[in-house]
C-alpha cells in the first residue's frame, strides 16, 4: 500500500503486532512466551506483579477456568490513550494507573469473540521499542 509511514503508522503497526502476538499466546496459553515480552511490574486487572514467574502462575490459573479454545481474536484497534479515553472512556480505576504517566501511553484494544481485552503500551519511540505493562478484559 502507498500508506505513508508516519512516525504514528509505524507505532501502531508495532504495538498491533506485539498486541496480536499477546493475545494469541494467551489464547493458546503460552503464557511464558507472552510474559518474556512484558513490561514489570506487569498490572493485571487489579493486582500488580514484579515478576514474570508471579504473572505466569497467575494468569495460567485464570485461563485454566476458560475456554480460551473457543475464543477468536478477530481485530486489534490500536489507539493513543487521549483517543481511547474519548471512545471508550477511562481506563478501569482497578488498574491503578497514574493519569500522569499516560501520556506516551498506547492501547491495544483486542475483539476477543466481542469481547473486549486491553493491552497498555509504553513505550520509546525513538529506538521503536513498546512493551505492555498492563491487561484488562
Amino acid at each position: 500500500s502507498d500508506e505513508e509511514l508516519t512516525p504514528e503508522t509505524l507505532t501502531r503497526t508495532l504495538i498491533r503486532n506485539e498486541a496480536r502476538f499477546l493475545f494469541q499466546s494467551l489464547l493458546t496459553g503460552d503464557v511464558r512466551s507472552a510474559s518474556a515480552e512484558l513490561t514489570y511490574p506487569f498490572q493485571l486487572e487489579d493486582k500488580r506483579f514484579n515478576t514474570p514467574e508471579e504473572l505466569v502462575q497467575a494468569w495460567v490459573k485464570q485461563l485454566r477456568a476458560r475456554r480460551t479454545d473457543l475464543v477468536t481474536l478477530y481485530d486489534i484497534e490500536v489507539l493513543p490513550m487521549a483517543e481511547m479515553e474519548k471512545k471508550y472512556g477511562k481506563p478501569p480505576a482497578r488498574l491503578g494507573l497514574d493519569p500522569r504517566a499516560l501520556k506516551d501511553t498506547w492501547a491495544a484494544v483486542g475483539n476477543l469473540s466481542g469481547h473486549a481485552a486491553i493491552f497498555l503500551f509504553r513505550g520509546n519511540p525513538t529506538n521503536l521499542s513498546w512493551h505492555a505493562f498492563a491487561y484488562t478484559d
